[in-house]
């Protein structure tokens, strides 16, 4: 409920912001979205949706650790008032876990209205991709929010420099700078993983398992680094 009440329309309007810039930048106008124009309008349709898609699965995985450590760390842990004792362990992966599911429900739901009145899309697909990117983005947001209060903006720098190395890969590797490129993308978040399954995921096709094992482990590994840290790292320091 929580989620909904403060966070479901923050995470849409900066998704819908977001998506129309990037739409923008590629040209995208709304005549191009004229379900009427055939099997080329509706292929710009679908590839707008899965663009639209991936914008919200990374404002809602980044949303979902919004809040959930580094303000209360600030603060000190003592100002939280709780009915009984709760481990921070327990109270901010709980927490963490609730906003995730509310993402997946709150993109669920739009994407049920999109295929009514617009397009059909695989609604499990769709479910699973946010899931994935809750995982991967939200993950990383938790862990970071756990050592900083600067998390929102260094997940930002890392996410984007894994995208721009990846969309420069091919300048890069024509540069002689392929094998340096290679080693900085290993070591950042597999942003580049995540954006490449969208069609898949959005278009409900069989997707391989070694290429969702990249970005779940990868965020997987961010979240039970999170869980040691809050158990580890006294709130008072």
């Amino acid at each position: 409920r929580d989620y909904f009440a403060i966070r479901a329309l923050p995470t849409l309007v900066a998704s819908g912001l977001a998506a129309w810039a990037l739409a923008a930048a590629r040209g995208v106008t709304l005549s191009d979205l004229d379900p009427t124009g055939g099997i080329d309008a509706r292929d710009r349709i679908q590839q707008t949706f899965e663009l639209v898609l991936a914008t919200f699965a990374f404002v809602a995985g980044a949303a979902a650790a919004h809040g959930v450590v580094a303000r209360h760390r600030a603060r000190g842990y003592d100002r939280l008032v709780f009915s009984r004792p709760v481990s921070p362990v327990r109270y901010y992966t709980q927490g963490f876990v609730l906003a995730g599911i509310g993402a997946v429900i709150l993109g669920a739901v739009c994407t049920e209205v999109y295929a009514v009145a617009v397009h059909p899309v695989s609604l499990p697909g769709v479910a699973g991709y946010v899931a994935l990117a809750w995982l991967l983005v939200g993950g990383l947001a938790f862990l970071l929010s756990t050592v900083t209060a600067f998390y929102l903006p260094i997940l930002v720098l890392v996410l984007a420099a894994d995208l721009a190395l990846d969309h420069f890969a091919g300048a890069l590797s024509a540069a002689g700078a392929g094998a340096v490129a290679a080693i900085l993308q290993f070591a950042l978040p597999p942003a580049h993983v995540l954006v490449t399954l969208r069609g898949e995921f959005a278009r409900g096709l069989a997707v391989d398992l070694r290429a969702l094992a990249c970005p779940a482990g990868f965020g997987i590994a961010c979240i039970v680094a999170a869980m040691v840290l809050l158990r580890r790292r006294p709130f008072s320091s």
